[in-house]
């Protein structure tokens, strides 16, 4: 008998030791702002989760088909592995600051699956990706983010965008091979760039994607396109503040949105104990 899948609820995937921390805040800050919401970390062994990490997860869940090494080469088994109907995938490197529930209902409404395809920089001004340029003008392809994505479970258009992800995701480099010229293929694995050219296949002649949706500050997006000069890593380059009630600032820029801030070096202790100390907080109101 197929188990009845709950309504709605957040995805986390991770793979690395370093991932189970930064998994942790991300969840934290989800119930921060939603405080009903139902979070779930997927990884390849959950015997390996840290017992003072566990408490903020509704679910673990072991990846059913193997894994390989890079974390988001594992996506597509996302599909079948999560426990509810509505999802919301957010890539573990990442904070929540607002209320998600005029979001949740937008896109349980009008969409079986969305990625967005623009972002901010700390400042709040619209990054121009010159990647998202060169997969559109040379290759056509509905160029899109991957660090955060919804899609509805049982749907055909979702079945079909996560059985063609496995095939992609599993040979990603004859994939970027055969779609793209040699002087763009990545040598590491660029989950922007998978999920833009399934996003082409699948979902070309679906409803068109509006920008407003889902905001979203990019930090690793900022470092490339955000003319804060040349550092190997924003954080290097770019001062953070972290209040006791979960509060963070980039420069002198608070974070009220979502924060996708990729670089480990970003989650501090000061930054982890704040959201932890909030959360726990919160929780016994």
């Amino acid at each position: 008998m197929e188990t009845v899948k709950q309504e709605r609820g957040y995805i986390i995937l991770v793979m690395e030791e370093f991932e189970f921390e930064q998994a942790t805040a991300l969840a934290y800050s989800i119930k921060i702002h939603n405080k009903d919401a139902s979070v779930t970390l997927v990884t390849n062994f959950t015997d390996r989760v840290p017992d003072h990490y566990k408490e903020i997860f509704d679910h673990l869940i072991n990846l059913p088909y193997g894994y390989t090494d890079n974390t988001r080469t594992n996506d597509w088994q996302l599909y079948w592995t999560t426990p509810y109907k509505h999802n919301i995938v957010i890539d573990c490197a990442s904070l929540v600051k607002e209320n998600h529930d005029s979001i949740w209902e937008y896109l349980e409404d009008h969409y079986d699956i969305y990625f967005f395809n623009q972002c901010s920089n700390f400042r709040g001004a619209p990054i121009k990706n010159k990647n998202f340029d060169i997969l559109k003008e040379e290759y056509k392809f509905n160029a899109v983010y991957s660090h955060m994505f919804y899609f509805k479970h049982d749907t055909d258009l979702a079945l079909a965008f996560f059985k063609l992800a496995d095939a992609f995701m599993r040979d990603w480099r004859d994939v970027f091979s055969h779609y793209l010229s040699k002087a763009h293929v990545p040598n590491l694995y660029n989950s922007d760039m998978m999920y833009s050219i399934l996003n082409t296949i699948i979902l070309y002649d679906e409803a068109p994607m509006h920008n407003n949706i889902i905001n979203t500050v990019n930090m690793p997006a900022t470092l490339l396109y955000g003319n804060i000069g040349r550092w190997n890593k924003w954080t290097d380059r770019l001062n953070t503040w972290s209040s006791s009630n979960a509060k963070v600032k980039i420069q002198n820029y608070a974070v009220a949105t979502n924060l996708y801030y990729g670089e480990q070096e970003f989650l501090t202790e000061d930054i982890f104990n704040g959201h932890r100390d909030t959360y726990r907080v919160a929780a016994k109101r």
